[in-house]
């Protein structure tokens, strides 16, 4: 009777030790989940992960300090030398000057020019008008023209005098011509062949 007693007792201490064993292992377990799930809600959680790490320093650049410029050297230019001047005109006397007086003299005098244009064309006929004016500074009391035409016969004039050959000057009342003036003689002539009309003729102005 005792020994049964006695392995009844022996069997529930087993069976405390066994389930104390058994909680202990279980609150071990607990505490290791619940250790685990706190590790994975900072890792996931900014604010707390932030709140463990120190502030980190920030990098700035620095804004890029000026590079000295080079020291500009004056140049150096070397001093011209002085070169007297010297007056172009001619001196008074000279033979130069002789001529420059009587060039002046022949630009500044009496000058004319003549001008042809075709009037009006017929069988064998045209007429032609006769432009004389006077491009000088000067007045002019008489002009002379030569109508050397190729394959045109002068046949009949207006205004115009036949002096010679193929020379023909003016009549009494468009002999004077002022500075910038024209007059307009004209002329009529019978074609020959092949003809042409220059459009300007030789003309001498008389002062």
């Amino acid at each position: 009777m005792r020994a049964r007693t006695d392995r009844g007792v022996l069997r529930g201490r087993i069976h405390g030790r066994s389930l104390l064993a058994l909680v202990a292992v279980a609150a071990l377990v607990s505490a290791v989940a619940v250790w685990q799930f706190g590790s994975l809600r900072d890792e996931h959680d900014p604010d707390v992960a932030g709140a463990d790490q120190p502030d980190r320093p920030r990098y700035t650049e620095s804004a890029e300090s000026p590079t000295p410029s080079a020291p500009v050297s004056p140049s150096l230019t070397p001093e011209s030398s002085a070169v007297p001047e010297t007056s172009g005109a001619p001196d008074p006397g000279s033979e130069e000057a002789a001529t420059s007086a009587a060039s002046e003299a022949a630009v500044t005098g009496p000058q004319c020019t003549a001008s042809l244009e075709l009037d009006d064309e017929w069988s064998g006929s045209i007429s032609v008008d006769v432009e004389v004016a006077n491009t000088g500074t000067e007045p002019i009391d008489g002009w002379e023209v030569v109508l050397d035409l190729a394959g045109l016969e002068v046949t009949g004039l207006w205004g115009l005098d036949h002096l010679d050959g193929d020379r023909y000057g003016d009549i009494m009342f468009n002999a004077g011509i002022d500075p910038g003036s024209s007059v307009g003689p004209s002329f009529q002539a019978e074609v020959e062949g092949e003809w042409s009309l220059p459009a300007t003729v030789p003309c001498t102005p008389e002062a």
